[in-house]
């Protein structure tokens, strides 16, 4: 797929087309947003996978890469159990609202236009519905990871290794921030259209 990518990139095609040429549908605004912000894991504390997000990466700034790293296993056994689903990024804090969960779109349903989450725990189980789009259930992941570790770091036996301080809870409220800001732009853009 990346090797397709890449020749879609040299023919002078975007990311939004590159994208819509592999899977045969077009991907959610918010998407395309990640994409944009920064380099992954955009600072935050989630594994993202390899597929789609490799194959976002114009030319320009070094393209898809050639070698997948650890999550192409999870990806390939969630396609081989419902190739409609397309794996987007694992959360890691199994304490969190959402954790543990690989988090993937139903390729039907954004190329209906749709954004809806889904999540599955392990790759033989069914897919649970998560939320509206990504980017809802990662504030809502990220927002419980701040809601947990505020209240941990004043508690008598939070001392020693692996204790939470100020400034943890101060990243996970960062965490967040950054997640809102790609709604606020997400939603600017839509606003502007």
């Amino acid at each position: 797929m990346a090797r397709l990518a890449r020749a879609l990139y040299e023919n002078g095609l975007d990311s939004g087309e590159v994208l819509r040429e592999c899977y045969r549908v077009a991907f959610p605004s918010e998407f395309m947003v990640m994409t944009q912000a920064a380099p992954l894991p955009l600072g935050l504390p989630v594994d993202f996978t390899n597929q789609p997000w490799q194959l976002a990466i114009p030319l320009a700034q070094g393209g898809p890469g050639a070698k997948p790293d650890s999550m192409e296993e999870t990806e390939r056994q969630i396609l081989a159990v419902d190739p409609d689903l397309l794996a987007l990024a694992l959360l890691l804090d199994s304490d969190a609202r959402h954790g543990d969960l690989v988090l993937c779109y139903s390729l039907n349903e954004i190329g209906s236009g749709g954004t809806t989450v889904v999540g599955i725990e392990d790759p033989d189980d069914k897919a649970v519905p998560c939320g509206e789009s990504l980017l809802t259930v990662l504030q809502e992941y990220h927002a419980d990871i701040h809601r947990l570790l505020e209240p941990r770091s004043s508690q008598p036996s939070n001392r020693g290794f692996g204790s939470i301080d100020a400034d943890n809870v101060a990243e996970a409220r960062s965490w967040v921030t950054r997640i809102e800001k790609l709604q606020h732009g997400l939603a600017g853009r839509a606003g502007g259209k």
